[in-house]
């Protein structure tokens, strides 16, 4: 039988808190804790509630989804939610003025183009030891290592290029996650999904660049996906399509949480020419967009 000695252990939990600092080991429920997760509302109440009453400081979130699904846009809408933040845009695709929609206003949005993986890792080390609020990067499959990048190679689908990404986050993301862990800031990573080579007949069809360290260490993925257009009638004479696009409605689903209840599932609707928006809110914008096209068609 185990032979407890209660005065040991209270001597070595107090070495360690003035070794350490106050709240580095303590009982459950102790006001003194230092790993209470702080939130941060993400401006979507929807998305809020399925994620546990919001996005956790110091962590790392993964946003995955097939391409069109929404994952830059929901990136800018996250950045516009702190005073500032850091995105990292490896794939070369930023859009100043779309971010702009999203609520992004100039000094608050810093944007680092990273030509290599390494580069984009190293900043945002750097920018974490600092303390930004959020780091965003866009995307995984794109934080090629400059060794790679530099090789003339006839295959894209090179099985070098794919292992450098993820030996690039597996050594990372280990010494990031303490820093962030200190410092509050959040790192959102953006991530696509592939098929899934010799898929079997059941299971899952597709997985996510980057390896599995991205998995491992992060608090909470986000799985997206285009639900549906939000459309309107197409009046434009240039354009022969019977209904024009003006939006799309997002679907998120929860697919691993350390911050709360897994597998919750929403769904967001979003105009391009102003953000994220309520259900309510599509009517009447449909509405004013159809009045507006009547208006230019008279004149």
């Amino acid at each position: 039988m185990v032979k407890l000695n209660k005065a040991k252990i209270i001597s070595i939990c107090k070495e360690i808190n003035k070794k350490e600092g106050e709240g580095s080991v303590y009982p459950l429920g102790s006001s003194k804790a230092n790993l209470k997760i702080k939130r941060w509302s993400s401006g979507i109440e929807d998305m809020d509630f399925i994620t546990g009453n919001g996005f956790p400081e110091g962590r790392i979130i993964e946003v995955f989804g097939p391409e069109a699904s929404g994952k830059t846009s929901f990136g800018y809408h996250l950045m516009s939610r702190h005073s500032l933040g850091l995105y990292i845009p490896i794939e070369g695709t930023f859009d100043s003025d779309r971010a702009k929609v999203f609520g992004n206003r100039p000094k608050q949005m810093l944007v680092y183009r990273a030509n290599y993986g390494e580069s984009a890792l190293n900043k945002t080390m750097k920018f974490a030891e600092a303390g930004i609020p959020i780091i965003i990067i866009d995307s995984v499959p794109a934080c090629i290592p400059k060794s790679e990048r530099s090789k003339k190679r006839k295959d894209v689908g090179d099985a070098n290029v794919i292992g450098g990404v993820a030996k690039l986050f597996s050594e990372t993301l280990p010494e990031l996650v303490d820093v962030i862990e200190f410092t509050g800031t959040t790192v959102v990573l953006i991530n696509q999904v592939r098929d899934k080579l010799n898929a079997m007949m059941f299971g899952e069809k597709t997985d996510t660049p980057g390896g599995r360290a991205i998995k491992f260490y992060s608090s909470l993925r986000i799985q997206v996906a285009r639900r549906a257009w939000i459309e309107v009638p197409n009046k434009e004479v240039q354009n022969t399509a019977k209904t024009k696009k003006v939006g799309m409605i997002m679907k998120a689903k929860v697919v691993k949480s350390k911050i709360c209840n897994p597998m919750g599932e929403t769904e967001i609707p979003m105009f391009f020419d102003r953000g994220f928006t309520s259900f309510d809110d599509i009517k009447p914008i449909r509405e004013e967009m159809m009045n507006g096209n009547k208006r230019r068609n008279k004149k």
